[in-house]
């Protein structure tokens, strides 16, 4: 089930960022009240501009807190939890797998976060931060896509090529091997490895493990922020299904073991005990 947010509205980016933005949201929390979401793997980058009290982002294994913040972010490969006490309000924009390659020189980097600036002006991101202050949400989201869709756009045939690779991986929801993928655009492993380690920052590996886990997440809870409780529930569900070891990670992206971890931390850390105290 969708995490209970104070507001959350997705909005359509325009055909002009085809290849470098999905969608944008914003979302708003009032203070009084701690909100836990599990932000998911889902091999996609972020450009995000946070008015407020910002919360942390949390590493579900270790503990590890980095604030919340304005930034522009590689794909995650791995959960993490977003904790909001409010009153804040967030703008994001999921940038497609390639994303970050069309609008940087600069090969990108998974797991890491930029300043904003790495892919807008200051003065746009002062101007939509000021909008996204002010509740003008609507304003904000078209400063920032209008922002993007003008700045200069890196091409090559290496990003056309992973662009037919990226689409072959959704299709599937993840669920194929890199073989597979190679073989469906006319390529070798080596080059579909260079491919993805340049362009987006990972591995074919963990770029299809991210897929596999985020659809599987996204199946059992649907979309719009994802509930921590909710993604316990879904992986505890699956574990104890008793599927073959080898069919869990083909499916979920991860083995048993690890899949199991994350569940039993996701609960400690974030169970409703936890977010209380």
């Amino acid at each position: 089930m969708p995490v209970a947010v104070d507001s959350y509205r997705r909005f359509a980016v325009p055909s002009a960022l085809a290849g470098v933005a999905e969608h944008a949201w914003v979302a708003r929390h009032a203070a009084g009240r701690a909100h836990a979401e599990v932000l998911l793997p889902d091999g996609r980058g972020l450009l995000q501009i946070v008015r407020g009290t910002g919360g942390a982002n949390v590493e579900p294994l270790t503990g590890q807190r980095t604030p919340d913040r304005d930034g522009v972010r590689g794909a995650w490969t791995h959960a993490v939890v977003g904790e909001q006490t409010g009153p804040v309000a967030r703008l994001g924009v999921q940038l497609h797998p390639a994303g970050l390659a069309r609008l940087r020189d600069e090969r990108p980097t998974a797991d890491t976060w930029l300043p904003p600036t790495a892919v807008l002006d200051e003065a746009t991101v002062a101007a939509a931060g000021e909008q996204l202050a002010a509740g003008e949400d609507d304003a904000a989201v078209a400063t920032v896509l209008g922002a993007l869709a003008a700045r200069p756009r890196r091409s090559s045939a290496d990003l056309d090529h992973l662009d037919d690779a990226l689409a072959f991986v959704d299709e599937r929801r993840g669920l194929v091997r890199a073989t597979d993928v190679a073989r469906e655009v006319g390529t070798s492993l080596g080059e579909l490895h260079r491919w993805c380690t340049h362009l987006l920052g990972t591995s074919p590996a963990q770029y299809l493990s991210a897929v596999r886990f985020s659809t599987f997440v996204r199946e059992a809870v649907g979309a719009g922020p994802v509930d921590a409780a909710a993604t316990v529930a879904a992986i505890e569900w699956y574990v104890a299904a008793g599927y073959q070891p080898r069919e869990v990670e083909r499916f979920t992206g991860l083995p048993p073991v690890e899949l199991r971890r994350l569940a039993e931390h996701l609960a400690q850390r974030f169970g409703p005990g936890a977010l209380a105290r």
